[in-house]
């Protein structure tokens, strides 16, 4: 029997038959539902923006004209560029990987070049790159360069090779990524005075505008503000203030302002909440048409290429395989949002070079997306949510008032030499730092989920030093010859401090053959003390630190204690238990020699009573998690006081 279909008429009265609701309606029925709790406090979210996240949106939410641009561009044909990090030392190594990835999926090159402070291939002639890019054929396969300080060098290196093996000047394609602000900030020098360095961009975009139509020379790179804990608005603030300052560069050396944002290619690095990744991206592009519009130019004959890499300081070094979810999330979040191009981190990034399955499941996790999920097919698949529609508004909103105020101070070339800069993402790392010690912002596999017992990742090990010192003196910039020098930002990753503790303890197990220990005492029955006992198991190991349990009653704790040969102990059980047992316990726990006990859960009106009773501090959801566990480790020898 065949399927009947409903048509359009028979689908507007079946949407007729439901009645009409308003956010009145909606209101009325949670307050029903929270029986007098806070709607703010139960339903909101606050972000390191200043925005409150509210449970549900409306077209109300967003004024009439206030949605982003169409963000994606002409990806639907094609998918988005696939650019893989090649970072190991020997160039001939590179060769070999880049062929591969090339081979099984990537669609263009990224070549991380090293330099001071940062490990890289080691290149130092055109007959080093002409080696790293052996067997690669570069008509076809875009070559991208992170190089910092050394990015006109090498770019020019580049471009003698692309001469040397006859290509197109009209066909290749690739970027350059001169960032000179972007350098300063990450690196904390540049070979050349500000000023020169920016006169030095301009004439390497004015050569590639002329010759290669394909290439784009410069880049605003807004990474390295994120790694040191700048936000979300305040990364789209950096990028348009960069952004503006090139654009001014490249205009004033006789590039129409169409031109010069054609060889420009923003990079933003994308954290792990997928929708404020996405209203991000979508804040990007309408900021940068804003700009261009200012500017005197149409934005449609000028769009904003944009490049995106998972963030570095959401990867842990702990529990690495979490990073595969990790990296999906950004890269969804990427391809909604409407990436040009994007770098997947190898799960295994944080702890050494990537070996093939890991290089290949940062392919496949694009792959997947595009291929099977069809993700690129559709021009914009968040358009229409209210949600993201505000969120990229709100973004886009604040960002904006962030850049008119740089630009009153002079500039991001002042922002940066005041420290401006430095302080503002100081600030914002400083706040997110607190949440994440209190394990308010969880870190799996590192603040939450540890294992003690996994086996630790080792990447690819690469010894650069007899690369770089068969390089010599030679085409790139020399550091010791500086033309201009700041701090660098610091660089953070989310699960930093607890990783810290484990690193530690690790040591600590190497040395002496055993972890730094804290005996757990179970009181009661299963059914008492399982909750608590699992949840302080895994807050000692977040800290590197071994739980040794024991089931006993209060008679003989002091006994069990002596046994396990530990110096610090934490209670486990149930309110009730507590009240009968925790001051008695306590007690025989202190006379067996306890330095330090703990006891799990909040006090409450209890507390005075059991720290005269002897115990020392209470661990529960919320507490200062990470101050307590450098204390014990501080206690135990582990690390310094």
């Amino acid at each position: 029997m065949a399927m009947k279909t409903l048509d359009e008429e028979t689908l507007m009265t079946l949407a007729e038959e439901f009645p009409e609701t308003s956010r009145d309606a909606w209101m009325s029925a949670v307050d029903t539902v929270l029986k007098g709790a806070s709607f703010d406090k139960v339903l909101t979210r606050q972000t390191y923006e200043g925005l409150t996240l509210q449970p549900i949106y409306t077209g109300e939410d967003v004024p009439a004209g206030r949605t982003a641009p169409t963000p994606g561009g002409d990806r639907t044909e094609t998918g988005w560029d696939v650019r893989q990090m090649q970072a190991h030392g020997d160039p001939a190594e590179v060769a070999k990987t880049a062929k591969q990835d090339l081979e099984r999926g990537a669609t263009s090159v990224l070549l991380r070049i090293d330099r001071p402070g940062v490990d890289g291939v080691v290149i130092g002639s055109v007959d080093d790159l002409d080696k790293a890019l052996a067997g690669i054929h570069l008509n076809m396969a875009p070559v991208a360069l992170d190089a910092g300080a050394y990015a006109p060098a090498v770019s020019a290196m580049l471009e003698e090779l692309w001469a040397r093996r006859g290509c197109d000047a009209g066909e290749v394609s690739g970027s350059f990524r001169v960032d000179p602000l972007g350098t300063l900030a990450r690196e904390g020098w540049l070979p050349k005075t500000a000023e020169d360095a920016l006169a030095e961009m301009v004439e390497i975009a004015k050569r590639m505008a002329a010759s290669h139509p394909k290439v784009r020379s410069v880049a605003v790179d807004t990474a390295p503000y994120y790694e040191a804990g700048a936000n979300e608005v305040q990364d789209l603030a950096f990028a348009m203030a960069t952004g503006i300052a090139y654009l001014r560069a490249l205009t004033a050396a006789g590039l129409d302002v169409a031109s010069a944002a054609k060889q420009i290619e923003f990079t933003f690095a994308l954290g792990v909440d997928v929708f404020q990744g996405i209203a991000k991206l979508r804040a990007a592009r309408r900021l940068w048409a804003r700009v261009l519009e200012a500017s005197g130019a149409d934005p449609a004959a000028a769009p904003m290429s944009l490049h995106v890499v998972t963030a570095e300081r959401a990867i842990a070094g702990r529990d690495v395989w979490v990073n595969m979810l990790r990296a999906t999330v950004s890269t969804f979040a990427a391809g909604v949002g409407g990436a040009d191009s994007l770098t997947v981190l190898p799960y295994d990034h944080a702890v050494g070079l990537p070996d093939g399955f890991a290089r290949r499941i940062a392919r496949n996790t694009q792959i997947i997306l595009m291929e099977e999920s069809g993700l690129h097919r559709v021009t914009d698949p968040a358009g229409g949510s209210w949600y993201v529609e505000h969120l990229s508004d709100e973004y886009a909103v604040r960002a904006w008032d962030i850049l008119q105020s740089i630009e009153a101070d002079g500039g991001m070339v002042a922002a940066l030499a005041s420290g401006r800069v430095a302080s503002m993402v100081a600030d914002g790392w400083a706040e997110r730092e607190r949440n994440l010690a209190r394990r308010k912002d969880e870190v799996t596999g590192v603040s939450t989920f540890p294992n003690l017992s996994e086996e630790t990742a080792a990447g690819v090990v690469c010894d650069r030093d007899p690369l770089r010192a068969a390089l010599g003196q030679g085409a790139l910039p020399d550091r010791a010859k500086v033309g201009v020098e700041m701090a660098p930002l610091a660089r953070h990753t989310l699960g930093e401090g607890f990783e810290a503790l484990r690193a530690a303890s690790d040591a600590a197990l190497e040395k002496s053959g055993a972890r730094p220990r804290i005996f757990q005492l179970n009181l009661g029955t299963p059914a008492d003390y399982t909750a608590r006992g699992t949840f302080a198991q895994n807050y000692f190991a977040a800290g590197g630190i071994e739980s040794v349990p024991a089931e006993t009653g209060g008679n003989d704790a002091g006994a069990a204690f002596k046994k396990s040969g530990c110096r610090f102990a934490v209670l486990c059980s149930s309110d009730k238990i507590y009240g009968d047992a925790a001051v008695e316990t306590a007690a025989a726990l202190k006379k067996s020699g306890a330095e330090r006990i703990l006891l799990a859960g909040r006090p409450g009106e209890n507390e005075e009573a059991w720290r005269a009773a002897g115990i020392d501090g209470f661990i529960y959801v919320g507490d200062q998690t990470l101050a307590t566990l450098r204390e014990l480790a501080a206690g135990l020898g582990v690390i310094e006081q």
